[in-house]
C-alpha cells in the first residue's frame, strides 16, 4: 500500500488538498459558541399570586403542585422557594433525560393540579432550562444630564421609559440574531382618582359605587351590522374613556341629584406606583437584557448589536448606553486563548524540531503534517455536527500532544532508516510500513481511554462526549496523514534537487553545527546503567506508588470543576426589615456612593422587585437589592467586595448578605452556585408555621454545636381577620371590605384609559397615611335604614376585622420530603461524621429530622463513577495490546505505568495547591494517552529486534536509542505547550490550569518511567534462564561500558 502510494505523489497530494480545502471551507462555516448545545436537564415552574402571603401561597398552591410534580418520570431533585405573591419550583433530572418529553409530562401535571388549586390563579408558566435563555449582555440606557446618586427628573424619566420601551426594544428585537429583550426599569403613566372622602360621605356614595360609575361609563359593546337597501353599515356603540377631561365630565346620580365626577374626586394623570428601581454607576436607568437565537452565533450578535448601538448613540446624543454583565467577552477571551494555544504549539514543534534534526526539511515536513491533520479535524468537526467551543477545542488541544507523537514517529522512523541506508524510497517505506500497526494501536488504546468517559452521568459525562469525539476526531487525521501524506511528501521534500540545491545560509549553518545533542544519548547510556545497576531496590520500590496515590487522594480537595476566576460579583442583599421600597433604595444609592472607588469599573442595583419576564429562580421582593461589581480581576473584586460586606455588616447588623459571580453559561452549565454542604432540617409533623420561635431556637442550637450557618431572613406580618358575623348584621359584603383596604393600602385599578398612542390604567387610589391612621379612622357605608331616612350609616371600619401581628420565614424552603430550613455548611471535611453529629441533635430534639445535599456527596459519587469507568477503560486497553503483542504479561508492563503517572500528577496538584476535578482528570488521562503510546512503540521494536535475533537488553538498548529522540520531542514540545496554560489570565483559564498541571506532572516522570522502568520490567520478565543476559548483567553491572554488555 504506502509502495504504491509513494510512486503516486500527484494523486496523494491532490487527495489532501482537496480535503484540506474542504476543511478550510467547512472551518469558516462551523458555529462558534462558548459551549457545546449540552441539554441542560431542569425545568423551572413559576407561580405568581399578586397579594398572596409565602404562608397562603405554600400550603394552598405550591405544596399540591409539588406533590404531582413528585410523580414525573427521571426526576432527581426538586426544591421550591416560596415568598410573598410568588413561587419557583425547581426540577432537576438525570443527564440524558428527554427534555422535550419531560416539558410536556410536567405541563400536564400542572394541568391536573388546576383543579384543586385557587380559581382565579393564573396558570403556572414552566420552563425548559437552556443555557441560551441567559442574557448575552445587558443594555444600560441613562439621561447624560442625571448625576451619579442623585435624583432623576420624573418627567424626563417617564419619557425615556416611553421611549426605551416604543422605540429600543423594538430595533434591537428586529435584529435577526436577537431572540428577546427583556426589560426592566421603566415607569408608566396611570390615570388616579383620588376620592375627597368627606365630599363622597355627606353624598352618600361608596367606593363600590365609584368603581361601578367608571367601568359603566367607559363600556364598548360589540359592533352591529344594519342593512338598508342595496347597503350595510356597521353601527358602534362606544362611551370609552380617552382623556384625563372625559374621566372629569362623567355625569352620575345619586339620591335624585346629579353629580360630576370631578365634584368628588381629583383626577390627575400621575407616574404608576413604582415597586422596584435600577441603576447603572449611581444613575438611575432602564436594563435590556439581550437574549440571542439559539443557533445565531455570539460573533454575529456581537457585531450586529454594536453597529446598532453606535447608530443609536449617534442619533439621540442625550442618553447614554452602557454595556454591562459582557458574556461575548468570555467567548471572545476563551477561544482566542485556545487559538493561540495551538499555534504556540505548532511554533515550539518547528523550534524543537529544528533542533533536533539539525535540518529545515524535516520539522517543515512535521509542521504540514500537523497543520494538514488540524485542518481535516474541521472537515471531521463538520461531518459530526460538532461546534467550535471551548470543550472541543481544549479536545483538539490535548489530541495535539498526541497527533504530534505521532508524526514525529513518522518522520523520525523514515530519517533513521534514510541516514542508514541512504535511500529515500525503501526508508519511506520501511520505516511507514514498520509503524503501521503499533500506531494504530496507540491509537486506539488512547481512544479506547476517552470513549467510556462518554457514559459518566451528569455534566461531566456531557463534557466528555465533545472531548472524546474531538480527540477520537483529531487522532484518526493525524493516523491518516501519518501513514498516508507524510511518507508521500518527505519523499517529494528530501527528493527534489531544487530542494536540495537551495544552500543553507551560513549563520543557519553554523548555528546547526554548534547544536550537539549527542549529549541525550550520552545521558540516555549513563541512566540505563545506573538503572539496571540498582534494579534490586528500584522494582520493588515501584509498589510504594499505590499508598502515595491513596495518600494524595486523601489530602487533595475533590470539586466537579476548578474554581473560576472573575472580575465581576453579584452582592445580594437583604435587609431584613420591612422596610419599603424608596427606603431600600436610599440605602443602596448610600451603599454604592459609600464603596465608590477608581477599582469599581462598572456597578448597576436593582433594587425592589423587577419587571423583567424571564426572572431565574425568583423575583427580587421591596427589601431586596441585587447590586453587580465590576473590577479589573479577582484581588481587585474580592476587595470592592468586602468593602461593601462590611459597610452593611457595620451599618446593618439584621441584614443578610450573599456574594456570587454573575449568572453565566459555566454557571448555569456546570452548576457552581451548589452550596458545599446543606442539612435540611424538616419538623416531623411539617407543619413550620406554628412553631417558627422553637424551630429558630433548634436551629441556633444546632448552628453553635456543628459549626453551621443558617440565614434565615424573617417577615414580620400584621394578620387582618374580616370577622364574617359583623358583616351579616350590618348586610356588607366580604368584597367591599376588601375593596376598601384595596384602595386604602395601595391603589385599586378598575379600568383602562384608551388613548390613541397608549392604554393608561384607571386607578382609585388615596392619600399616604399610617396604619394606626387607616384602622381607627376610616369609615365603610352601609345600607341605611328608615329610621335613618334611607340615607347610608357610617360604621368603623374596625367593627369589620381583627388584627394581629405574627411572624414567619420570608422565603420557605421545601423539597420532596415537604418544608424545611436549610443551613449551611463549608470546609467540610469529613461529611459522614458531620452527618453522625447533625442526626444525633435531631434524634435529641424529637421533633425534627434532617436530610443533607451539597456538592461533598455529588462530587463523591461523581469520582466513585469515574473510577469505575476508568476501570472499565484499563480493561479495554488491557484487551487492545493483548492483541497487538500477541502476549498476555506485554500488556501488564505498559498498563504498570498508569499508576505512576497518576500519583506524578497528584503529586503537582498538590504542590501546586490544585484540586482534583474533571479537568484534572482528563489531563491524566492524556499525559497516560502520550507516555503509553511511547511505551507500545518501543515495546513494539523490542519485540522486533529480538524476533531478529538480537539479544533481550541490547534490544532494550537499541530501542531505546532509535526511539529517544521522538519520546524527548514530543515530551519537551507537550510540556512548553502547557507552561503558558498555567500563567494565562484569560477568562476560563481557569478551567485549563488543572489540566496543564495534570499533564505536566505525568508528562515530567512519565517520560523517564518510559525510557528506563517499563523496559527493565520487560527486561526483568523475560531474561530469567537465559545464559547470555546474565553475563550481560554481570557486565554491566561491573562497570564495563554498555557496548561491551550488550554486545555480550
Amino acid at each position: 500500500m504506502i509502495k504504491f502510494l509513494i510512486h503516486k505523489p500527484v494523486a496523494v497530494m491532490m487527495s489532501f488538498l482537496a480535503a484540506v480545502i474542504l476543511g478550510v471551507i467547512t472551518y469558516f462555516t462551523l458555529p462558534v459558541s462558548l459551549l457545546p448545545d449540552i441539554s441542560i436537564p431542569e425545568i423551572t415552574v413559576q407561580i405568581s399570586s399578586p397579594s398572596t402571603s409565602a404562608r397562603q401561597l405554600e400550603n394552598n398552591v405550591v405544596r399540591r403542585i409539588r406533590s404531582q410534580l413528585l410523580q414525573v418520570a427521571h426526576l432527581s431533585s426538586i426544591e421550591s422557594r416560596t415568598r410573598d405573591g410568588q413561587a419557583v419550583i425547581r426540577m432537576r433530572f438525570g443527564y440524558g433525560t428527554d427534555t422535550d418529553y419531560t416539558f410536556i409530562e410536567v405541563n400536564e401535571k400542572i394541568d391536573a393540579a388546576m383543579n384543586s388549586l385557587p380559581k382565579d390563579l393564573e396558570r403556572p408558566r414552566v420552563i425548559k432550562a437552556s443555557a441560551t435563555d441567559l442574557p448575552v449582555f445587558n443594555l444600560n440606557l441613562t439621561l447624560k444630564e442625571d448625576l451619579p446618586f442623585e435624583d432623576t427628573d420624573s418627567e424626563k424619566f417617564l419619557e425615556l421609559s416611553d421611549f426605551a420601551t416604543n422605540v429600543i426594544k423594538r430595533r434591537l428585537e428586529q435584529l435577526p440574531e436577537v431572540a428577546m429583550v427583556d426589560v426592566t426599569g421603566t415607569e408608566s403613566r396611570q390615570l388616579s382618582v383620588i376620592p375627597d372622602e368627606s365630599r363622597m360621605t355627606s353624598i352618600g356614595l361608596t367606593i363600590d359605587e365609584l368603581e361601578q360609575i367608571l367601568v359603566r361609563n367607559n363600556a364598548e359593546p360589540s359592533p352591529m351590522t344594519i342593512q338598508d337597501g342595496y347597503y350595510e353599515y356597521n353601527v358602534k356603540f362606544s362611551s370609552v374613556l380617552r382623556t384625563r377631561e372625559d374621566v372629569e365630565n362623567i355625569y352620575f346620580e345619586k339620591n335624585g341629584r346629579m353629580y360630576r365626577l370631578s365634584d368628588v374626586a381629583q383626577v390627575v394623570i400621575s407616574p404608576e406606583k413604582v415597586v422596584g428601581y435600577s441603576y447603572f454607576n449611581g444613575k438611575r436607568s432602564i436594563v435590556f437584557s439581550v437574549i440571542k437565537q439559539s443557533d445565531a452565533s455570539m460573533e454575529g450578535l456581537k457585531k450586529s448589536v454594536n453597529q446598532a448601538i453606535s447608530r443609536l448613540e449617534k442619533q439621540y446624543p442625550t442618553i447614554s448606553f452602557d454595556v454591562s454583565q459582557n458574556q461575548t467577552e468570555l467567548l471572545d477571551f476563551t477561544l482566542s486563548n485556545l487559538q493561540s494555544n495551538l499555534w504556540q504549539g505548532l511554533l515550539l514543534i518547528c523550534i524543537i524540531s529544528v533542533l533536533f534534526f539539525k535540518d529545515v526539511r524535516t520539522p517543515l515536513i512535521i509542521s504540514l503534517g500537523l497543520v494538514v491533520a488540524l485542518v481535516i479535524s474541521m472537515l471531521f468537526y463538520y461531518l459530526c455536527g460538532l461546534s467550535l467551543n471551548i470543550i472541543s477545542l481544549s479536545g483538539l488541544i490535548l489530541a495535539l500532544g498526541m497527533m504530534i507523537d505521532s508524526s514525529i514517529i513518522v518522520t523520525d522512523n523514515i530519517s533513521q532508516y534514510r541516514e542508514k541506508d541512504g535511500l529515500l524510497d525503501q526508508a519511506c517505506i520501511r520505516g511507514t510500513n514498520e509503524i503501521i500497526t503499533p500506531l494504530l494501536s496507540s491509537i486506539l488504546t488512547t481512544i479506547a481511554v476517552f470513549v467510556p468517559l462518554v457514559f459518566v452521568s451528569g455534566i461531566a459525562g456531557a463534557l466528555f462526549y465533545d472531548q472524546a469525539v474531538s480527540v477520537s476526531l483529531g487522532l484518526a487525521a493525524s493516523y491518516i496523514v501519518g501513514i498516508f501524506f507524510l511518507p508521500v511528501a518527505y519523499r517529494i521534500i528530501y527528493g527534489s534537487k531544487k530542494i536540495a540545491s537551495i544552500r543553507t545560509p551560513g549563520i543557519v549553518k553554523r548555528f546547526f553545527d554548534r547544536v550537539n545533542l549527542d549529549f541525550l544519548f550520552r545521558w540516555y547510556d549513563k541512566g540505563f546503567v545506573w538503572i539496571f545497576s540498582n534494579r534490586r531496590w528500584i522494582t520493588p520500590s515501584l509498589l510504594l506508588v499505590f499508598p502515595l496515590i491513596f495518600f494524595l487522594f486523601q489530602v487533595i480537595e475533590k470539586r466537579k470543576m476548578p474554581y473560576l476566576d472573575h472580575s465581576e460579583n453579584i452582592v445580594t442583599v437583604e435587609w431584613n426589615e420591612n422596610i419599603h421600597v424608596d427606603e431600600n433604595r436610599a440605602r443602596t444609592l448610600d451603599l454604592l456612593a459609600a464603596v465608590q472607588s477608581d477599582s469599581v469599573l462598572q456597578s448597576s442595583a436593582l433594587v425592589g422587585e423587577q419587571q423583567f419576564l424571564l426572572q431565574g429562580d425568583g423575583q427580587l421582593m421591596a427589601s431586596e437589592t441585587s447590586i453587580y461589581l465590576k473590577s479589573f480581576d479577582t484581588k481587585a473584586i474580592e476587595a470592592v467586595t468586602g468593602r461593601v460586606v462590611d459597610y452593611i455588616e457595620r451599618k446593618y447588623p439584621k441584614a443578610k448578605v450573599s456574594v456570587s459571580p454573575p449568572e453565566n453559561v459555566f454557571e448555569k452549565v456546570f452548576d457552581t452556585s451548589e452550596a458545599e454542604f446543606t442539612a435540611q432540617i424538616l419538623r416531623r409533623e411539617n407543619e413550620m408555621e406554628p412553631h417558627v420561635d422553637s424551630l429558630l431556637a433548634f436551629i441556633d442550637t444546632l448552628a453553635l454545636r456543628t459549626g453551621g450557618k443558617a440565614q434565615l431572613p424573617l417577615s414580620n406580618q400584621i394578620n387582618v381577620t374580616v370577622d364574617s358575623r359583623a358583616l351579616i348584621l350590618y348586610g356588607v359584603s366580604f368584597d367591599q371590605i376588601a375593596g376598601t383596604l384595596s384602595t386604602l393600602f395601595g391603589e385599586n385599578t378598575v379600568s383602562t384609559l384608551r388613548s390613541n398612542q397608549q392604554y393608561l390604567p384607571i386607578v382609585i387610589s388615596s392619600r399616604e397615611r399610617d396604619l394606626e391612621e387607616v384602622f381607627s379612622r376610616t369609615m365603610v357605608s352601609i345600607p341605611g335604614s328608615a329610621q335613618d331616612g334611607g340615607l347610608p350609616v357610617q360604621v368603623p371600619l374596625f367593627s369589620f376585622i381583627r388584627v394581629t401581628q405574627g411572624v414567619d420565614f420570608k422565603t420557605i424552603h421545601a423539597g420532596k420530603n415537604g418544608e424545611y430550613v436549610p443551613v449551611n455548611y463549608t470546609g467540610v471535611e469529613h461529611p459522614d461524621r458531620l452527618v453522625a453529629q447533625i442526626r444525633e441533635q435531631t434524634l435529641q430534639s424529637g421533633q425534627y429530622d434532617a436530610d443533607f445535599t451539597g456538592s461533598v456527596f455529588t462530587n463523591r459519587d461523581l469520582f466513585l463513577e469515574m473510577a469505575i469507568v476508568l476501570g472499565i477503560s484499563l480493561l479495554l486497553l488491557y484487551f487492545i495490546l493483548a492483541a497487538q503483542f500477541e502476549s498476555l504479561a506485554q500488556p501488564l508492563i505498559v498498563l504498570l505505568e498508569i499508576p505512576i503517572d497518576i500519583a506524578a500528577a497528584l503529586l503537582m496538584l498538590w504542590v501546586c495547591g490544585n484540586s482534583i476535578n474533571v479537568m484534572s482528570v482528563i489531563g491524566m488521562v492524556v499525559a497516560c494517552g502520550i507516555v503509553i503510546n511511547d511505551s507500545i512503540l518501543k515495546i513494539d521494536i523490542i519485540n522486533q529486534l529480538r524476533k531478529g535475533g538480537m539479544p533481550i537488553l541490547q534490544a532494550i538498548h537499541v530501542a531505546g536509542h532509535r526511539r529517544l529522540r521522538a519520546i524527548v520531542m514530543t515530551s519537551l514540545t507537550t510540556i512548553l505547550a502547557m507552561v503558558p496554560l498555567l500563567f494565562s489570565r484569560d477568562m476560563g483559564s481557569e478551567l485549563q490550569a488543572p489540566l496543564s498541571l495534570s499533564i505536566i506532572g505525568g508528562m515530567l516522570v512519565g517520560t523517564p518511567i518510559s525510557l528506563y522502568v517499563i523496559p527493565l520490567i520487560y527486561w526483568f520478565i523475560y531474561s530469567k534462564g537465559d545464559r547470555k543476559e546474565k553475563e550481560a548483567e554481570a557486565a554491566l553491572i561491573s562497570g564495563k561500558s554498555i557496548e561491551k554488555a550488550t554486545d555480550l
